[in-house]
């Protein structure tokens, strides 16, 4: 069984979509830690967004308005448009252990290669370094029997602390955010890591 090369793009594509899912759901997590965090089950946010971690139009039917002014003035900006793009990253990196966690994964370690690279020509980047992985080094160390680390917001609270003070700021709200943030990045994980299975060995031929 062989896996084409002209799927890759379908590959890249699911882990762009997740990228892009997981900074809605920052929106909808800071949105809900005003005025409804008493009201709103965070857990309901993240039960309908990790049935498809690349589609997040089923959280609409939450009816949770997140294009608020004080919302613009924190998410329409240059700083935090820059995290879809270091999320892309932090998951493209770990494509070797991706393939590592899914048996008998059809994905050669050029095709791996390939698919990184696709993911940098889309928008991937390590914006001031602030991502201590690289691809090649997640390769070398795939390899061993050394068990695969955990996905974690660690770069996230970097960036944060140094990009974008306001979320910084130590409040109930923030800490909220912040603390729903590190949930959500395993859990994100883990579903793309599940998705990306299930894709692949139907593409494979």
């Amino acid at each position: 069984m062989s896996f084409s090369n002209e799927s890759l793009p379908i590959i890249a594509g699911i882990v762009t979509n997740t990228a892009r899912s997981m900074t809605v759901v920052m929106k909808y997590i800071y949105t809900v830690s005003d005025e409804d965090f008493y009201n709103i089950n965070i857990k309901d946010i993240f039960r309908i967004a990790l049935m498809d971690v690349t589609d997040t139009s089923k959280l609409d039917n939450l009816g949770i308005k997140t294009a608020t002014p004080e919302n613009s003035a924190l998410f329409d900006t240059a700083e935090f448009g820059r995290v879809e793009h270091l999320i892309m990253y932090s998951l493209a990196v770990r494509l070797p252990y991706i393939a590592k966690q899914i048996e008998n994964c059809p994905l050669s370690n050029k095709q791996l290669k390939l698919t990184f690279e696709q993911l940098k020509n889309s928008g991937a980047d390590n914006f001031g370094d602030i991502i201590y992985e690289s691809f090649k080094d997640n390769m070398k160390r795939s390899k061993s029997k050394a068990p695969v680390p955990a996905y974690s917001s660690d770069w996230f609270r970097r960036y944060v602390y140094t990009y974008m003070p306001k979320f910084g700021e130590i409040n109930n709200r923030n800490l909220y955010f912040l603390g729903c943030v590190e949930a959500m990045f395993p859990l994100y994980y883990s579903a793309l890591v599940a998705q990306l299975k299930k894709v692949l060995f139907l593409l494979e031929k």
